[in-house]
């Protein structure tokens, strides 16, 4: 799911992947509404036995 400010810029985006085993990959990410670049991102990782794992970036992003 995308979000969009009022000039219609690109702002933030956030993307929810299922794999076969189970696993729940969900990605956070923020854009500079000006440049269009990512500001963070973060991800969060929940495996099929309920481990969940966290990652922050700052100044870019790691996944799509």
């Amino acid at each position: 799911m995308k979000t969009y400010d009022s000039q219609n810029r690109l702002i933030g985006e956030i993307n929810t992947t299922f794999t076969q085993d189970g696993t729940v990959i969900t990605t956070n990410t923020i854009y500079n509404a000006n440049s269009g670049q990512a500001v963070s991102q973060h991800i969060s990782v929940r495996d099929s036995q309920g481990k969940v794992t966290t990652q922050n970036t700052f100044g870019g992003k790691l996944l799509p």
